[in-house]
């Protein structure tokens, strides 16, 4: 839908449009992020086929920095396709218009017949000049492939677009001195990083994990605060402390606060600490979470069990950054940077009332969302294995590996309840091995009766005889690599036996000779 086919009015469209571009200049995202969402809201609200904006002399003078947005969109590239005709339009500082993008196929590098029902706008983005001339320089320029109208529409929305160029102007001024000076506040060192992750490792080989680690890193370079989506189980506490571990606030407080853990008539106190002299017997400190974590990080969980009042205090802290005590009305100042978490689905919380849309969007400046464990089937046995090494570190007790039936078994159960009963789990099956190994027999009832382990809830002693004596064979088939001979010997048995074995049981041994495709 375009801005002609849609049911508002032009001028409401481009407000809509400039409002929306608006709401993305955010002070504390980087200016870079800024300038891609910008773009992309430009798209979405106005329909254009592509918009793309490109800046020159950033930060070096002749350097070039495209970005783009929409169907055919480079992004990031350092000389990306950029606005064609860009130097006729920054040479005289005019605005451009095509009506007939198919006229022009080979100064678009495009056929004719992709271009038929396009037109081209493109206008400079104006900056204050400096100098003794005190007028506007051209430091780039925005264009658009827009659907083909009449040339009074276009005309319309050359102009609209030169409005929206001046707020991109302004935040293009803040990326070049982002990319120019250091940051107010200085990166963790690498070592102090390399620390921080090895003191909260996070498992990632799925693709979805290893894109959560990333926005995790990028949140440690700023101080915004962070919402975490996600079941129950799945780390997010883990998460944030791995996130405070590499921010520049690593040595400060980490505090934590659950608010499903304390009743809705206490939470404000709980969040916010009491006022000398209104604590009632029972309270045992009348400083809050957020005064226990001055200087650090606040991680508050299932944050959507915050009371009306409650939700109004945190919004007044994320928006001027002071707290009232209960029963008082003084304001106190912190510097505490909020991690959240929820469980809930906080758009329908925002839309009955439930949750304050203000606080929603001032909690989830940078949102991350958490996969459960079954979506990120990757990490199941490597998380597995991390678990039972650490376990193997705290209590001094042996482990080497897990038995393929056991593998079989834990990577195709679900994992309803996610990373916590998978940490449990293992935990269970290593206090069970006594040789270091972890085999089927050790992992509880709920593995064991997994539709894809194809077993009984309760198993009669004939059955754990013929379960165990299976699990030892594929053991010793996968030691020799498939040679039947060698495994009857190591099983200290006839080649008969072993033979009448593996036919009873289904076994296949050519599945363990190396090479061959199982």
């Amino acid at each position: 839908m375009n801005v002609f086919s849609s049911g508002e009015s032009p001028s409401q469209k481009y407000l809509t449009a400039l409002r929306a571009i608006l709401e993305e200049c955010v002070p504390t995202r980087a200016a870079r992020d800024c300038l891609d969402t910008m773009l992309a809201r430009l798209v979405e609200v106005m329909g254009y086929h592509r918009v793309y904006l490109e800046l020159l002399d950033v930060p070096l003078e002749n350097l070039r920095l495209s970005l783009s947005r929409g169907q055919d969109a480079f992004f990031g590239t350092p000389q990306g396709p950029g606005p064609i005709a860009i130097g006729q339009t920054l040479a005289t500082r005019q605005s451009l218009i095509i009506d007939n993008m198919a006229d022009h196929p080979d100064f678009y590098g495009r056929p004719a017949r992709e271009l038929e029902n396009l037109a081209f706008i493109c206008v400079p983005v104006l900056v204050p000049g400096r100098g003794y001339t005190g007028q506007n320089s051209a430091m780039g320029a925005l264009c658009a492939d827009v659907p083909k109208a009449p040339p009074v529409f276009l005309e319309a929305q050359r102009d609209f677009m030169m409005a929206a160029a001046g707020v991109f102007a302004t935040v293009a001024l803040r990326l070049r001195d982002e990319m120019v000076r250091p940051r107010a506040k200085p990166k963790p060192e690498p070592e102090a990083v390399a620390e921080a992750q090895s003191r909260h490792k996070v498992v990632a080989v799925s693709k979805s994990m290893r894109l959560v680690l990333r926005q995790i890193d990028q949140a440690a370079q700023n101080d915004s605060p962070v919402l975490l989506r996600g079941e129950e189980g799945t780390g997010k506490e883990y998460l944030a402390k791995a996130l405070h571990g590499q921010s520049a606030r690593r040595k400060r407080t980490f505090q934590r606060m659950v608010c499903s853990a304390e009743p809705p008539e206490s939470i404000y106190r709980a969040l916010f600490g009491v006022q000398k002299g209104e604590a009632s017997k029972s309270t045992q400190s009348k400083r809050g979470a957020l005064e226990l974590a001055q200087g650090g990080t606040l991680y508050i969980e299932d944050v959507e069990e915050l009371t009306p009042e409650a939700q109004q205090g945190l919004l007044r802290f994320l928006q001027e950054g002071v707290v009232f005590r209960y029963g008082s009305d003084q304001p106190t100042s912190l510097d505490v940077r909020v991690i959240a978490s929820s469980r809930a689905n906080l758009e329908e919380l925002v839309s009955s009332g439930e949750f304050q849309e203000d606080l929603y969007y001032a909690l989830s400046v940078i949102p991350i969302y958490v996969p459960p464990l079954q979506d990120r089937a990757g990490d199941v046995l490597p998380l597995a294995e991390y678990f039972l090494e650490e376990f193997s570190q705290v209590e001094g007790k042996e482990f080497k590996r897990i038995s393929t039936p056991a593998i079989d078994l834990i990577s195709q159960y679900h994992w309803p309840d996610n990373v916590r009963e998978l940490r449990s789990c293992m935990e269970r099956a290593f206090e069970q091995a006594e040789d270091g190994v972890i085999r089927a027999y050790h992992l509880p009832p709920t593995l064991q009766t997994a539709e894809s382990s194809n077993t009984e809830a309760t198993l009669s002693f004939g059955e754990a005889v013929d379960q165990f004596e299976k699990e030892l064979l594929i053991e010793a088939l996968k030691k020799a690599k498939g040679n039947m001979f060698q495994a009857a010997k190591d099983l200290r048995e006839s080649y008969r036996i072993i033979n009448y074995k593996v036919k009873k049981h289904g076994i296949d041994p050519k599945r363990f000779t190396p090479g061959r495709r199982r």
